[in-house]
């Protein structure tokens, strides 16, 4: 490389006039526009969302069919050819809290007239996704695999697969999003709007936020929200996208939504997406109150690790012969407490593990087997 013999005096620069430092500025604020145009046209060329797997509060139709209960759950085979991933063999998750009312608070009434703060609710959720990670409940996914053929039943059978890890410290980042959520949000979650998803928009600004992980599940949660009238009442779903960004690369992204789940209480009967449906008296903590955000949050986070990809509207990767997952097939039954790494209880529904229903005819368990 050739240098210069003529000394370079670093010590003194002459000072900027007026004129450069706006020229500086209009530099920078050119070069944050450029970086949002990217990020926004990435955006708007990721909007093919696939239908959702409904997780549906009791007595709302399509609850699993009673012979899902006489069956193990069957591997897909991934579709190995699209990009799908299988299985998230190492689970993470990433939280959003959307809309402006999580900044400014709001309040909420358990079942038995008592009053609880949003900020409650948040410490709630975050607790359970940040001690989830290495405990007995979440070892109940462990058994499921990649990379077998399709058809197969008992990974350990088999062997050679690649399998759903249970890491700790799944929960990789919160964000608190103050910009507004359509005030239809949930009538629009469903059938009529399956192919652009608002929640997908959003969870595509949080991989923006955070990082793009396509082992993570992005869980969208909304504040208190009219549900339209004659919809159904679900009490959240998980789905993915699966198309090109901006720049040509196959960009698949599991994410979960949310809603705000203790407005359908009372509507279809005591306990709705199970508000106080294990801890009949609330605590501090939000035990009871939020009862039926662990259920209904553990419910998406495992049906998400052990199916998540939706390839031709079909997901291939553990469920069985119904189509219902790990999660459907046990829901609202049995709900119990579970403790959670020794730091606290939480409300849980059981999985399905098809070890403990090939060993003992019940597949529905709160632990590892």
């Amino acid at each position: 490389m050739h240098q210069s013999s003529v000394p370079l005096d670093i010590t003194r620069r002459p000072p900027r006039t007026a004129t450069a430092r706006v020229l500086l500025l209009g530099i920078k604020a050119l070069a944050m526009v450029l970086f949002a145009l990217v990020i926004s046209a990435q955006l708007s060329a990721q909007t093919e969302t696939n239908p959702k797997h409904f997780f549906w509060a009791p007595g709302q139709p399509n609850t699993p069919n009673p012979s899902s209960l006489e069956n193990d759950l069957i591997y897909h085979g991934g579709n190995a050819g699209s990009g799908a991933i299988g299985v998230e063999t190492r689970p993470a998750v990433y939280l959003i809290f959307w809309g402006a009312q999580w900044t400014s608070g709001f309040t909420t009434i358990d079942a038995n007239g008592r009053l609880f703060a949003s900020s409650t609710l948040e410490n709630y959720v975050k607790s359970f996704l940040t001690n989830l990670g290495g405990t007995s409940w979440a070892a109940i996914q462990t058994e499921y695999c990649k990379n077998v053929p399709a058809g197969t039943t008992s990974c350990a059978a088999v062997g050679g697969g690649t399998y759903i890890g249970n890491p700790s410290y799944q929960l990789k980042g919160v964000w608190t999003d103050p910009t507004p959520v359509p005030s239809d949000i949930v009538a629009l979650g469903l059938a009529e709007n399956l192919a652009n998803d608002p929640i997908a928009m959003e969870a595509m600004r949080a991989s923006a936020h955070f990082r793009y992980d396509p082992l993570a599940t992005y869980i969208v949660l909304t504040p208190p929200t009219t549900i339209a009238t004659g919809e159904p009442v679900y009490c959240g779903y998980h789905t993915q996208t699966t198309s090109i960004d901006g720049l040509g690369n196959p960009y698949r992204l599991q994410y979960a939504f949310i809603p705000f789940l203790n407005a359908s209480w009372p509507v279809i009967g005591q306990g709705g997406c199970g508000m106080n449906s294990v801890n009949k008296v609330s605590d501090s903590f939000g035990h009871g109150v939020f009862d039926g955000y662990s259920i209904v949050v553990g419910h998406e986070y495992s049906e998400a690790a052990t199916d998540p990809d939706n390839f031709a509207s079909v997901q291939d990767g553990w469920n069985d012969a119904q189509g219902n997952e790990n999660g459907d097939k046990c829901a609202w039954t049995n709900l119990a407490n579970v403790p959670m790494n020794r730091k606290t209880n939480f409300a849980v529904q059981p999985l399905w593990s098809n070890k403990a229903f090939d060993a003992t005819g019940q597949g529905c368990v709160l632990h590892a087997h």
